[in-house]
C-alpha cells in the first residue's frame, strides 16, 4: 500500500469514441459518427459500466473531484444525450460539491443548444481544440474547422460566461510558414485571455497516417532547433499575459489549474469509462484498461458489467519510475523524500551518480525539500527522467 493524494477522491474520465473525421496524427480510439442512435447506445453502455464500478471499492467509498469528457469529439453528443449521460453519472457516483466538470470541444461542432445543455448538466469548464490559427497548419493537421470558426467558437464560449475556458494548441508541425503561423497564433490566443492553455508538441504515433508519411521520407515534425524556438515563444507569450507555467505543457491563471489532469500527475486514482479507457487504483498500484474496439467493449459490458481487456500491478520499481516521470513534469517538482522512500521500498539506491550529475550540471535542483527541473532542464525533461531511472541500479 502506498500513500497517495486524497484517497477519498478520484478523477472520473469518460471516453466518447466519435469524430466528424479522424485527424491524420491522432492515435486515440475513435470513429466517424454516422448515426446519433449509435451514440445513444454507447452512452447507455457507459452508464452500465458506471453502475458496475459504483458498487466496487475504491470508487464506492470515495468521491469524484473531477469529471472529464474526452475523445474523440464529445461535443458531437446531442443536448439530450449529454444531459442523460451526466445525470446518470451523478446518480451512480458521489461528486464533491466543487467538482471540476470538463468537456472537450471541436470548434466545428459548437452551437447554442449545446452551451445550454452543458450548463444545465453542470459543466463548469470547456476545453476548445483550436490547435492553430494558421490555415496551413490546420490543413496539415487535417482539422475540420477553420481559424475563423475557432475565433467564433471562442467568442461564443466567452460570451456565455458559464465556464472556465482552456485552449488546446499543437506545435512542432512541419508546414509552410510554420514559425510565422505559430507566432501569430500565440499573439492572438494571448489576446483572448484564456483561463488555461495546454500546448503539446506533435508526436508521430504508430499506425497513423503521419507515421506512414514519415516512413516514406516526408518530414511531418519540425527539427529540434525549430521546436525549441516554438517552445520558448510559447513560454514567453504566456508569461506576458499572466498565465503561470505549472506543468510541462500547461499554463493557468490563478485558481484555474486543471484539477483533473493534476490528479494524474499527483499519482491519484482515476476511473475511466468507455472503449480503450485506462484506469488506475492507486491503493493497489493497479492499472487496468478497456477493450479498444467499441463493439467488443459494448459486448463485454453486456456480459461482465465492465469492458476490461487487461490489467497489471505496478512493480515497486515501475511505481518509482512513474513517480519520477510525473514529479518532474510539474514546474514545482515534488518532495524528494517521497521518491527516496519509494526507492528504499524497492531496494534501489536513490542517491546515485545519475542524480549527482544532473544536480551538478544544473539540470535538476533541490529547493526547500523539493526536487525539480531547472528552467534549462525543463526543455530536456524526457532525457532527465530516463537518466534518473537508469541510475537507480
Amino acid at each position: 500500500m502506498f500513500p497517495y493524494p486524497r484517497p477519498d477522491r478520484f478523477a472520473l474520465y469518460v471516453h466518447i469514441p466519435f469524430c466528424v473525421r479522424k485527424c491524420p496524427y491522432c492515435a486515440f480510439v475513435s470513429q466517424e459518427l454516422r448515426d446519433p442512435a449509435y451514440a445513444d447506445e454507447v452512452v447507455t453502455t457507459i452508464l452500465k459500466e458506471a453502475s458496475c464500478y459504483a458498487e466496487r471499492e475504491p470508487w464506492k467509498s470515495s468521491s469524484a473531484h473531477s469529471l472529464f469528457l474526452g475523445g474523440g469529439t464529445p461535443s458531437l453528443l446531442g443536448p439530450a444525450t449529454v444531459k442523460r449521460l451526466i445525470a446518470g453519472l451523478r446518480e451512480r457516483f458521489n461528486f464533491t460539491e466543487d467538482a471540476e466538470c470538463s468537456i472537450e470541444v471541436n470548434p466545428g461542432t459548437l452551437h447554442d443548444d449545446l452551451l445550454d445543455a452543458w450548463s444545465e448538466a453542470g459543466f463548469n469548464r470547456v476545453s476548445l481544440g483550436v490547435q492553430s490559427l494558421g490555415e496551413n497548419t490546420l490543413k496539415t493537421l487535417g482539422r475540420i474547422h477553420s481559424a475563423d470558426q475557432a475565433r467564433k467558437s471562442w467568442q461564443k464560449l466567452r460570451e456565455s460566461g458559464s465556464f472556465q475556458l482552456n485552449v488546446d494548441l499543437m506545435y512542432s508541425v512541419q508546414t509552410n510558414h510554420a514559425m510565422e503561423e505559430w507566432r501569430k497564433t500565440l499573439d492572438e490566443v494571448a489576446s483572448w485571455s484564456p483561463d488555461h492553455l495546454s500546448a503539446y508538441a506533435l508526436i508521430v504515433e504508430k499506425g497513423t497516417p503521419f507515421a506512414e508519411m514519415e516512413a516514406s521520407g516526408k518530414q511531418v515534425r519540425l527539427d529540434e532547433d525549430e521546436e525549441l524556438q516554438q517552445m520558448h515563444s510559447l513560454s514567453g507569450s504566456m508569461r506576458q499575459v499572466g498565465l503561470e507555467h505549472y506543468e510541462v505543457s500547461n499554463w493557468a491563471t490563478s485558481g484555474c489549474r486543471c484539477v483533473h489532469n493534476t490528479s494524474y500527475w499527483d499519482g491519484g486514482s482515476y476511473l475511466s469509462l468507455g472503449p480503450a479507457a485506462h484506469s488506475y487504483d492507486a491503493s493497489e498500484r493497479r492499472r487496468f484498461w478497456n477493450l479498444e474496439d467499441t463493439r467488443d467493449w459494448m459486448d463485454a459490458v453486456s456480459i461482465n458489467g465492465n469492458g476490461v481487456g487487461g490489467e497489471e500491478i505496478l512493480t515497486l520499481r515501475q511505481h518509482l519510475e512513474e513517480r519520477i516521470m510525473l514529479t518532474l513534469r510539474m514546474v514545482h517538482g515534488g518532495p524528494e523524500n517521497e521518491l527516496e522512500q519509494l526507492a528504499t521500498l524497492a531496494g534501489l539506491l536513490w542517491h546515485n551518480e545519475s542524480l549527482e550529475v544532473l544536480l551538478s550540471t544544473s539540470l535538476v535542483e533541490r529547493k526547500q525539500g523539493m526536487l525539480r527541473c531547472t528552467e534549462r532542464g525543463f526543455y530536456l525533461v524526457d532525457e532527465i527522467q530516463a537518466q534518473l531511472a537508469a541510475g537507480l541500479g
